[in-house]
Order: C-alpha cells, then structure tokens, then sequence
C-alpha cells in the first residue's frame, strides 16, 4: 500500500498538501533514464537557450498569447515591431524576469516583490495597484475554473492570510529536506508552482509568477534540463488546468506531478531528437527551424506541409501560407532534414500544391528508448 507524503504547506481548510511518492516513482525513474548520459542538456547553455526562446514564448502561451520566436526577438532587441504595446511589454517584462533569476539567487519576500514588479509592469488594472499593499494584494481575487467568463470560479487565499501562507511557500522553497536528487528538485519546483497558483497572492500575472519562480528554483539547484516545463504545458494547457483543479479541490497533487513529469520527459525526448540530427547532419539548426521541427514531431494528424502550417498558426498567430511555406519549411527541405513525400490534391495556394512530409532517416542514429514516446516511425522518410 502507498504511503502518501504530507507536505508543510497548508491548505485554506486547515489541512496539508500531500503526494504518493511511490506511484510517481516509475515516472521519475523513466525522466531520470531519459537524461542519462545526455551531458548537453545539463549545462547553463542549454537553460538560456531554452529559456529565451520557446520558454518565453511558452509561458505567455499558456496565458493565451501568442507570439512568433522571431518576433520576441525583434521586440527584445527593440526593433520595429506591429505588436501592441501591450503584447510587447508582456514579452519585454519576461525578458527582464528571467535576466533577474538568472543573476540573483535568493528567493525571499523582497526578492520576489522584485520580480513580480519586473513581470506585472505596466500591466495591471489601476483599481488592482491601489488595493496592493507593500507585498500582496490586499483584497480578495477571484480564479475561472476554466477559460471562459461564464465557468465557475476558486477564491484565492483569503488575503488577511496570504502573508502566513506565503511565509509557508518560502520556508518550503529554502527548505534543503527535499532535495536528494535532480527529480526531487523538480518535483520541488513544481509543488512550488503548484502553491503559489492556489494562495495567488496577487490580482494578476500570478501564473506567470508562479512558474517564473520554479524556473528560478532549478536555475539556483542547476537542474537545467527540467528548465523546459513551460513548452510542456503548453501542448497540453487543459490537461494543466484540470490537474490543478483535481489538486486544489482534494488537496493531492500527485496527479499535477505525474502531469508535469511525463509531459516535460515528452519534450526531452524532442530536444534529443533534434540534437541527434544536428549531429548526423553536421548542421546547427536555427531557434525557428528547431522549434518547427518539434512542432512536426509533436502533430497528431496528417503530415502534410498544410497541417504543420496549421499547427504553427495555433501556437504563434495566423501567417499567411505561402511565407510559411517559403521562410520556414523549405528551408528544413533544402537542408535535407525533411523531405518532400510528394504531392497531396490539395493546393496551400493557387498553383501550390500540398506536399506530405517526413524526417529525412539519413540523417537519424536515435536510441529507440530515448523517443519511444515520440511514435517517431510516422513521421520519418
């Protein structure tokens, strides 16, 4: 029989967060079989490169708001941009957040008030800043259940006792009990983000925050592979919102673990996959060329050129076709690292037939164990 764990974080109803270790142990023992002998992925290279890039974009996706990788770029380095200024300033805010957490190391009450304020600037509601004391809000919040108006709601913590709880949340995070290894840190990291979701200790930007501060959390423990976790719920953001409710009505956030370990081994599994091409290929992909190669890889329909557009609009906002076609797909074709299948009956635009496409087998040496969550044998040539 399992033995459940009963976290020091207490809930709104007088009880504690708790998890079954021994139901989650396969899942870690398969992540932790994943990154082994993977020595790439375990440096602050390998974090950066993910985190100012697809991460960045992840975790405002999640939120709803979709950017291309190559126009955070352009609004990161201040070029000329059609975004609205507050689709700018929510990339701008990331940018700075991270550059925090990459370059400061305590995560106490002053240094988070930093933080948030870098995140939420420029962002909140007039009526929000004045009921914000020196720390947290100080009136009550309300969080939809789902994504619409009309969904039922949670209340945050009450905000009387959002310093009490909060106070629990930092105990926790520079606790150093759980930390005997890479998966316990990120479990950690992940109850982590869990707690801040269920106090939301502020009126806006808090899931933002809440995995902002679990990035910050593995940046301090250098356990960069895990720093991929953003990119993982955002394929799956129902599957997050679910979980979460599942932890917050029962208080077991086993679920919301299991959650987060199998979803960020799925994106591991990617990021290998792409490193072993680069490496038959002798060729360094491009932050867009790697991110479209991953959304191929992740596509659970027809492999045609027409579907990966599809796929690319719903994650990065409409484009029109035949510049995806041009700028981003036939450059993964000239290249040799997906090849045309041939022609399908139907037509991306006049005179432009749809093509079927498939990863180029030449240029593949992958250890089935490594991707055997990836089915990769559809998607290769």
């Amino acid at each position: 029989m399992s033995q459940l764990t009963k976290l020091d974080l207490e809930t709104m109803n007088g009880h504690n967060l708790y998890l079954d270790k021994d139901y989650l142990r396969p899942y870690e023992d398969e992540l932790l079989s994943q990154l082994d002998g993977e020595g790439y992925m375990q440096t602050i290279g390998f974090a950066k490169s993910v985190m100012m890039s697809q991460e960045l974009n992840a975790n405002n996706l999640i939120e709803g708001i979709k950017n291309d990788i190559s126009i955070i770029d352009e609004v990161i380095r201040r070029k000329k941009s059609n975004l609205s200024e507050s689709q700018k300033r929510r990339i701008i805010n990331l940018y700075h957040g991270y550059r925090y957490i990459l370059t400061h190391k305590r995560i106490n009450e002053d240094s988070l008030r930093k933080l948030y304020s870098l995140l939420s600037e420029d962002l909140l509601e007039a009526s929000d800043i004045k009921r914000m004391g020196d720390y947290y809000r100080e009136a009550p919040v309300y969080i939809l259940k789902g994504s619409h108006i009309s969904d039922d709601y949670f209340m945050g913590a009450p905000h009387e006792k959002v310093p009490y709880f909060m106070q629990q949340y930092f105990d926790f995070a520079n606790n150093r009990e759980m930390e005997t290894n890479d998966i316990d840190i990120f479990l950690k990291s992940q109850i982590m983000h869990f707690y801040f979701v269920y106090i939301h200790p502020y009126f806006d930007v808090n899931g933002r925050t809440s995995r902002t501060v679990a990035m910050w959390y593995l940046l301090n423990k250098e356990a960069y592979p895990y720093i991929i976790f953003n990119r993982a719920i955002s394929y799956a953001r129902q599957e997050y919102e679910e979980n979460i409710i599942k932890g917050r009505t029962h208080g077991n956030i086993t679920l919301f673990l299991k959650y987060m370990l199998t979803s960020v081994e799925r994106e591991l599994e990617k990021e290998y996959l792409v490193w072993n091409i680069e490496e038959n290929a002798n060729i360094t992909l491009t932050k867009e060329e790697t991110q479209l190669l991953e959304y191929f890889v992740t596509m659970k329909g027809n492999l045609t050129a027409k579907d990966l557009m599809a796929f690319y609009c719903n994650y990065n906002g409409s484009t029109k076709p035949l510049q995806l076609l041009e700028e981003k797909i036939m450059p993964l074709i000239e290249k040799g690292i997906l090849v045309n299948g041939g022609s399908t009956k139907s037509f991306i635009a006049r005179d432009t037939p749809n093509i079927i496409l498939g990863i180029n087998k030449k240029n593949l040496d992958v250890n089935p164990q490594k991707v055997k969550h990836l089915n990769l044998e559809r998607y290769i040539k």
